[in-house]
């Protein structure tokens, strides 16, 4: 008798752009500072990667900073 082998199913690591989508996702908005160090990258490559996400789907919401900050937010029009 041949042993059953399980196979282990693999989880895709999230892509920078789906990275980018849940971090966006947060209620309270993220800057483009924690952006940048959280995927990784560049403040430009950060404004940038917003600008297409604007311009594919326009769910992008611009949150005036709190009160003693200076950077504003951005997160995930709610539906």
């Amino acid at each position: 008798m041949a042993k059953a082998t399980k196979t282990q199913t693999k989880k895709k690591p999230l892509t920078k752009r789906e990275q980018l989508i849940q971090l966006l996702g947060k209620a309270e908005g993220v800057t483009v500072n924690e952006l940048s160090k959280a995927l990784d990258w560049l403040p430009h490559t950060v404004r940038a990667a917003l600008t297409r996400l604007r311009a594919g789907d326009g769910k992008l919401e611009k949150v005036p900073p709190a009160e003693g900050e200076r950077c504003t937010r951005y997160r995930l029009e709610k539906a």
